[in-house]
């Protein structure tokens, strides 16, 4: 989905047909180790973020917050998890879009995209995406917590 997005392939059934024939099996599972780096750690950050907003909100307030506050407070942990994650998913995107431009010299992994895209284009480019990220996940994710609390 990365590479549609990106404008790589202009839909699922152009990507999956040129993916497998340019790339084979392999082509599907890549960025695929970038991703979990990505993911595992963000869900956990959440986790923990939104637990400790609510002892605080229950220490402030001396009771369980409401399904609204829980919202919220989701809203907050997810918001604070995507800035800190943020630069993972620069590079996770990146690795996965890296394909076709010429004269690129792919990246070799995350840490080597890292410190390129820092050196060659500066750190604020790795924050480019927060503010779209933000808005995909922030409600996404105090739906999740407003309604599942």
């Amino acid at each position: 989905s990365d590479r549609i997005m990106a404008g790589i392939y202009p839909n699922l059934g152009s990507a999956v047909q040129t993916i497998f024939k340019t790339e084979g099996i392999n082509g599907f599972y890549t960025g695929w180790g970038p991703n979990l780096a990505q993911k595992i750690p963000s869900y956990g950050l959440t986790w923990v973020f939104f637990q400790q907003f609510k002892i605080a909100h229950k220490k402030l307030t001396a009771r369980n917050p409401t399904n609204i506050e829980n919202f919220s407070l989701g809203s907050l942990a997810a918001g604070t998890t995507v800035c800190i994650m943020i630069p993972l998913d620069t590079a996770k995107t990146r690795i996965v879009t890296q394909i076709g431009a010429k004269g690129f010299v792919p990246y070799t992994g995350v840490v080597n995209c890292l410190s390129r895209v820092v050196k060659e284009e500066g750190v604020g480019v790795l924050y480019k995406a927060l503010g779209p990220r933000l808005a995909c996940v922030v409600p996404m994710i105090g739906i999740q917590f407003g309604v599942y609390e």
